[in-house]
């Protein structure tokens, strides 16, 4: 189960913020099937890098399969991906 509440990320400059995800909010089931898609720009490779552990998130909650991924370290997010 992978289930994201509010997840936020903002990519930032001297000069700009820039917020690929606002409030984003998704809960997939064991079993679901999921297709992403959108125009250029709206936040799907953000989306799938916070999703596959390869990037962190700003705010907001992020559970897989019932563990927060918040404040896992390297190590513990590469095992979990694995």
């Amino acid at each position: 189960m992978l289930k994201m509440t509010d997840v936020r990320k903002i990519f930032r400059t001297d000069l700009i913020e820039t917020h690929a995800l606002r409030d984003f909010n998704l809960h997939v089931k064991e079993g679901d099937f999921v297709a992403v898609t959108g125009p250029s720009g709206s936040g799907k490779t953000t989306f799938l890098n916070i999703a596959g552990l390869l990037e962190t998130f700003d705010g907001g909650k992020y559970e897989l399969d019932g563990e927060d991924v918040r404040h896992l370290d390297d190590r513990a997010r590469s095992r979990l991906r694995n």
